[in-house]
């Protein structure tokens, strides 16, 4: 399958489909670069999840019965510097 780092298997997208299928997740936390957010979004979708927390640093936009939440990291690190 795919490698193990700290004891976490990263596998590879070309089994996103047969994964979620199979049931081993139902939502998914994008953190990748924003070039990349609006597909990697896009192929969870079209696998079927339907829970999304998007930690990118690009909004992304979802069709109508998915669920998605953006966090903004920079405003919330501007956040607590202010009471750093």
């Amino acid at each position: 399958m795919g490698q193990k780092v700290a004891g976490i298997e990263i596998r590879d997208m070309a089994s996103l489909a047969g994964d979620r299928k199979a049931g081993v997740f139902d939502m998914a936390i994008l953190a990748v670069p924003s070039a990349s957010a609006q597909t990697v979004a896009d192929l969870l979708v079209a696998a079927g999840v339907r829970s999304l927390l998007n930690f990118a640093p690009a909004r992304i936009e979802v069709p109508e019965g998915v669920a998605l939440r953006q966090v903004d990291l920079s405003h919330e690190l501007q956040i607590l510097s202010h009471y750093g």
